[in-house]
């Protein structure tokens, strides 16, 4: 293992051992982004560069990795701010909440609160800037949870892609800035993130939509497992048509079935990398017709077949010649 740790950078490549674990959970814990780490057990080595900054009160994190996991407690340090993730690079999270809800995510920027979450999981290869900012600053108690019952924003507001901008503007010239530039910089990412946070609670026409499309969403999740996932059943059970359904994604940049197929992936792809089972019994799990439909999908996204994805990343055994 090549590890690196200078002050508030630190740099790993190689075998995973206890003394990487340590140090990428120390630098997790430290920063205020999680209570402890963990990584899958199929994974033998890590890649991972970790750089932490302050401006004033909020912490600035920049992270390239592989996958890792982290883990909250409901009495955790973490729980006194609220995080906004700016990925730079595409790749899916699986976050599980305290009452075992489970969704993946992906999304150029999410917010999100640790109060109700439990677990996160990054699935691929990962590339972020973060920031931390504490509650008070947003006039919230530690006890307050982001958005009601949620615990996550992954929408595409207008405000959430200012903030995106600024802060990855902020993570190039941060170690260049005055002072008196830092507490302005501050300042500007507290005011977006409070104009996010309102916007979405502001119970608006886009909001209902926006809040049935996420309703729809996790229905989607809860039933992949059982094969086909028809329009006409989802808009049964949210008590709308079916002309309805397809309306209420048509202001949005996927449709119900660009949903469906997403997820399914998304899903598959997780059970790839951290299970050794074979595509076959992975593509059957998660509603594919057969292998080849959930190799094909797999290969448009990713640009190679399952097998051959899961030999570079994971090193799992090949089970599944030929696929």
């Amino acid at each position: 293992m090549v590890m690196v740790e200078t002050g508030e950078r630190l740099h790993m490549d190689g075998p995973i051992t206890p003394e990487c674990v340590r140090a990428w959970n120390n630098a997790y814990v430290s920063s205020r982004m999680a209570d402890s780490v963990w990584f899958p057990k199929q994974l033998t080595s890590f890649r991972g560069r970790f750089r932490r900054r302050t401006l004033q009160d909020l912490v600035l994190v920049d992270v390239e990795a592989d996958p890792f996991g982290v883990r909250f407690t409901g009495d955790s340090p973490v729980t006194q701010y609220i995080g906004v993730s700016v990925n730079t690079r595409t790749f899916s999270e699986r976050v599980v909440f305290g009452d075992h809800r489970e969704y993946v995510v992906s999304a150029p920027v999410e917010v999100w609160d640790a109060t109700t979450l439990v677990e996160s999981e990054i699935l691929g290869p990962m590339s972020q800037t973060v920031v931390l900012v504490p509650k008070p600053a947003l006039h919230m108690s530690r006890s307050n949870s982001l958005i009601l019952d949620e615990a996550v924003i992954e929408g595409d507001q207008a405000t959430l892609r200012l903030l995106r901008g600024v802060l990855l503007t902020i993570a190039a010239e941060a170690d260049r800035l005055s002072p008196t530039a830092i507490s302005a910089a501050r300042n500007v990412v507290v005011e977006l993130l409070l104009s996010a946070v309102q916007e979405y609670r502001q119970p608006s026409k886009a909001a209902v939509s926006e809040s049935m499309r996420l309703s729809v969403s996790r229905w989607i999740d809860d039933h992949l497992h059982l094969g086909h996932v028809l329009p006409a059943r989802a808009a049964e059970q949210h008590g709308i048509s079916v002309r309805s359904l397809h309306r209420l994604f048509a202001d949005s940049d996927e449709s119900f079935g660009s949903l469906v197929r997403r997820r399914r992936l998304e899903r598959a792809y997780r059970d790839l990398l951290h299970t050794g089972d074979m595509v076959q019994t992975i593509a059957m799990r998660w509603g594919y017709a057969d292998a080849s439909h959930f190799i094909n999908d797999f290969k448009r996204v990713y640009g190679s077949t399952p097998a051959s994805y899961r030999k570079v990343w994971q090193k799992v055994p090949d089970r599944d010649a030929g696929a």
